[in-house]
């Protein structure tokens, strides 16, 4: 496949942007690209666009819609998800988003027979109770319980989905491929989740430390993670042996705790992590009884906290898990050469 069209779902999105910018830059074989997003796509990154976007505006829920943005479509980059780290969760768009959505997309490719799928699942399907010392794609274990409950359920759901995709057969009789790749914690340009909401809160002030924090973890820069899909949507057409699996998009920045991998961005705004730290058992005690108070007053009235789940969960891993982080193994490297 010389020239190809592709499709990026959720293009208009913190990483979708920066996939759509470096499939500008560095997708020599790209021909056209596409975005499917629930809303329209502009250039938010500074860079020189060496073609137009053609946007299609909606969900992916949408069959008709989908089904047309994917008609003539050669690689499908599915990023579009539901993410929803909220105390009290919407379990059912989260289905139908991440999950039926999904299928959605599945559907699509194999109707307008577009051969190859890539999808953007999470790493954290493997945030859990059990530790995970330097995990790699073929020997880390899905955990008995997921700290983000809901929302990960669904990515999980979701890339099984894509993964027994593989192999099926399109309308013209062809296979449909499919692999998964899986940002770790991201930061860079247009973040305004996981970095900002850690920081804003201690501008000019002390970071509190919830326990001893001697997890570690390794983050990733968002450009880079853009980069993999790029390369493996270079790749796949010439290595069918890729579909099938997943991988987890790391990339050289070095693995720290949750505190050494905050201080440059807490530098940035005159704050700094304390020398004390909060007991773990004292926060979980307090946020369970907030937990349980929102718990009635929601039977009165609808209230929610849009992140605390993800503090729950956070805090949770980073106690249990002494060293977490995921790292490709040699195994996965010589495979991902080819990416």
């Amino acid at each position: 496949m010389s020239k190809y069209v592709v499709l990026v779902t959720g293009g208009s999105g913190f990483l979708g942007q920066h996939v759509v910018k470096h499939l500008q830059l560095y997708g020599d074989s790209v021909k056209e690209i596409r975005v499917l997003d629930k809303v329209p796509y502009e250039q938010k990154l500074e860079f020189e666009a060496k073609q137009s976007i053609l946007s299609y505006t909606g969900s992916i829920t949408d069959r008709a819609l989908v089904q047309q943005a994917c008609r003539g479509v050669d690689i499908v980059l599915h990023i579009a998800s539901m993410i929803d780290w909220s105390l009290f969760p919407n379990r059912k768009i989260l289905h139908e988003v991440n999950i039926l959505g999904t299928q959605t997309i599945i559907e699509a490719c194999r109707e307008e027979n577009v051969p190859y799928l890539i999808y953007c699942g999470s790493s954290g399907i493997f945030a859990g109770p059990e530790e995970s010392r330097g995990g790699t794609e073929t020997t880390v274990k899905h955990p008995s319980t997921l700290y983000f409950d809901a929302y990960a359920y669904s990515k999980l759901t979701a890339q099984e989905t894509v993964i027994s995709a593989n192999g099926t057969t399109l309308s013209n009789g062809k296979q449909l491929r499919t692999i998964a790749i899986l940002p770790l914690p991201m930061y860079g340009e247009l973040d305004y989740m996981a970095i900002p909401l850690s920081i804003r809160p201690f501008k000019g002030k002390t970071y509190p430390l919830v326990g001893r924090m001697t997890a570690i973890l390794q983050y990733s820069y968002v450009g880079n993670t853009a980069m993999m899909f790029v390369k493996a949507a270079e790749s796949i057409p010439n290595n069918p042996a890729l579909g099938g699996h997943f991988f987890f998009a790391a990339d050289d920045t070095p693995p720290d705790t949750l505190p050494g991998v905050m201080k440059p961005f807490l530098d940035l705004v005159g704050s700094r992590p304390s020398t004390w730290y909060i007991p773990y058992w004292f926060t979980m005690f307090m946020m369970f009884l907030f937990y349980c108070l929102l718990y009635i007053v929601r039977l009165f009235k609808p209230v929610n906290l849009p992140n605390l789940h993800f503090t729950f969960g956070s805090i949770a891993f980073f106690k249990y898990n002494l060293l977490c982080y995921l790292r490709q193994s040699q195994d996965i490297a010589r495979i991902r050469t080819n990416l």
